[in-house]
């Protein structure tokens, strides 16, 4: 299966920009002080966001230069949103969240090149299907 052979990509390329809309609303909202501290996890939830993220968009773009592309937008969305948090009263900047979000890029980046580029494809052709039906 293919790319092009989606019938829902447009819903696809959609939920894509929600959940950067998502990933920018939580990363810049203020939120509640917690009073449990899970050494690391913050760095994990970096992780599995930006690794979600460029997941999702290369199984939407498929050529080498558009992942490559994606992969990069990613790195920069992230440095832009820790500068961002930087200049708010209520967040701070955080390099070692930089380096999280960009190595969750990265391992996604890489296994696009495995057949975890077809999941959504797969996915897709799943619902057709059932729709179909």
């Amino acid at each position: 299966m293919s790319i092009k052979e989606m019938h829902y990509r447009s819903l696809w390329l959609m939920l894509g920009v929600l959940y950067i809309g998502f990933i920018f609303m939580g990363s810049l909202l203020r939120v509640p002080e917690m009073t449990i501290s899970l050494t690391h996890t913050d760095k994990v939830v970096h992780f599995l966001m930006y690794f979600i993220l460029v997941g999702w968009f290369v199984q939407l773009y498929q050529t080498s230069s558009s992942r490559i592309l994606i992969l990069i937008s990613a790195i920069l969305l992230g440095m832009l949103i820790e500068f961002l948090q930087g200049m708010t009263p209520y967040r701070s900047f955080d390099f070692a969240d930089e380096i999280a979000n960009s190595i969750g890029a990265f391992s996604a980046f890489i296994l696009a090149k495995t057949t975890f580029d077809s999941i959504l494809v797969t996915f897709d052709q799943w619902l057709y299907k059932l729709k179909s039906a």
